[in-house]
């Protein structure tokens, strides 16, 4: 399907720095169907794509055979691509042109060692890999400083532990509390939960001290479904839950927002906010703050259904539904009714679907829209409330991890579902 591009942009800031969230404003100027009396129509966004350039990757062995890269990151102060595979807890690190630097990391407990690693974070002369229990740090040359332990358990929201998924320059720690999804939804006789903070947390003199950065609106997020003998909590193909990303470096969190009294379709809302406080700006202070409009684009019923169809060749097929005596087609039919009733459905598309935040300082927001079989995704400079956004088309299979100034990063998974790593270069269209 071929979607209109996105409707010019035009934005009135209002300049702003250590304010609330309520007191920061920018006042969005014009919209699609401005009358045709304007003197002057702001310039569309930029448009750009990306062609092959760097390949990361052996089919047969070696460095280069990866396993699972739900994560990567690129160097801003020197280039260098680190890899990570969670379930091979591995971090490599190449050059862009595929030149193997350097290995770390095994499964295990000890000085070095990782347990399911998700995260890289660069500082000025060293990085760290966050794993599922401490963050551990090394020069950039890849020798092992200090590992650094997360909050005790006994820090807590409602008795529900904190995932904390970063740490700060000033020694604050980052997170949210974990619950399952049924507790969310109010599966055990308690109202569902509509949203969820996120936490800044430090350790003081008398204890721990957690400050709320800010309240994450996960209505819309999930949903529970029985398939067959399963239980399963599909996420909502729709949703216009908030979406939200952290910077370390900048001690910040960045929020994604399609939803509000202020927004219409096709709108959305980039909200930044402070997570550390430095004597001026506090925590939850917005630091950064633009709205942005595009071509709203309406939710039809054949898109729902392909959304369902795509949902349930996503579910394995029921498992021995016979030894129930039912029938595999009566049950997959159960679940299309079952998620049919389930799902939200908006009167338009969200206009974001996912958040990304690259190490360039970039943020990248996917659409909806789609031409032929590329994916559109803008690009926006954080701080720029003025510039219209760089809009680039992308292959749909390409999973996008990070972002240059120049480059696009991600993986390509081949016929024998090999993973690579991928630099598509930028550029822009004739």
């Amino acid at each position: 399907m071929t979607i209109r591009r996105a409707c010019p942009l035009q934005f009135v800031a209002v300049p702003r720095a250590g304010l609330s969230l309520l007191a920061g404003v920018l006042v969005l100027a014009a919209a699609c169907d401005d009358p045709p009396s304007r003197s002057a129509a702001p310039a569309p966004p930029d448009e750009w794509h990306s062609e092959p350039h760097h390949r990361i990757g052996d089919a047969l062995s070696g460095d280069a055979l990866f396993g699972i890269v739900p994560y990567l990151r690129v160097n801003p102060g020197d280039g260098r691509v680190f890899v990570l595979e969670a379930y091979d807890s591995r971090l490599s690190v190449w050059t862009p042109s595929g030149e193997h630097l350097f290995s770390l990391g095994r499964s295990g407990e000890g000085p070095g060692d990782f347990m399911m690693p998700y995260r890289v974070h660069f500082e000025d002369s060293r990085f760290y890999v966050r794993d599922q229990s401490r963050f551990t740090y090394f020069s950039n040359s890849g020798t092992l400083l200090e590992t650094v332990p997360g909050p005790p358990t006994s820090v807590s929201y409602q008795g529900f532990p904190l995932r904390i998924d970063a740490l700060t320059a000033d020694g604050s720690f980052l997170g949210r509390p974990t619950m399952g999804a049924h507790v969310e939804l109010g599966m055990h006789g308690h109202d569902p939960i509509d949203s969820l903070p996120v936490f800044s947390v430090r350790e003081s003199a008398g204890g721990w001290v957690r400050d709320v950065v800010y309240w994450h609106d996960i209505r819309t997020r999930d949903f529970a479904l029985y398939y067959g003998n399963w239980l399963t909590f599909p996420g909502q193909p729709f949703s216009v839950a908030d979406q939200y990303r952290l910077d370390p470096g900048a001690g910040t969190v960045l929020v994604a927002r399609v939803v509000g009294e202020h927004l219409g379709p096709g709108e959305a809302e980039l909200t930044e906010l402070s997570a550390v406080a430095d004597g001026v700006r506090f925590v939850g202070d917005t630091v950064w703050h633009r709205r942005l409009a595009f071509e709203p684009i309406p939710l039809t019923p054949a898109l729902v259904e392909a959304a369902i169809d795509r949902m349930l060749e996503g579910l394995a097929a029921p498992e021995d539904p016979e030894d129930e005596g039912e029938d595999p087609v009566a049950v997959r039919e159960s679940a299309r009714g079952d998620i049919r009733k389930s799902i939200h459905v908006p009167e338009h598309l969200p206009a974001v679907r996912r958040l990304s935040m690259a190490s360039s300082g970039q943020v990248w927001l996917l659409s909806h829209e789609t031409v032929d079989t590329l994916n559109v995704w803008y690009s926006v400079e954080r701080g720029d409330n003025e510039s219209p956004p760089r809009r680039v088309l992308l292959p749909d299979w390409l999973v996008l991890l990070d972002a240059t100034d120049t480059h696009v990063w991600g993986v390509w998974r081949d016929e024998l579902d090999i993973n690579y790593v991928v630099g598509r270069r930028l550029v822009p269209r004739p």
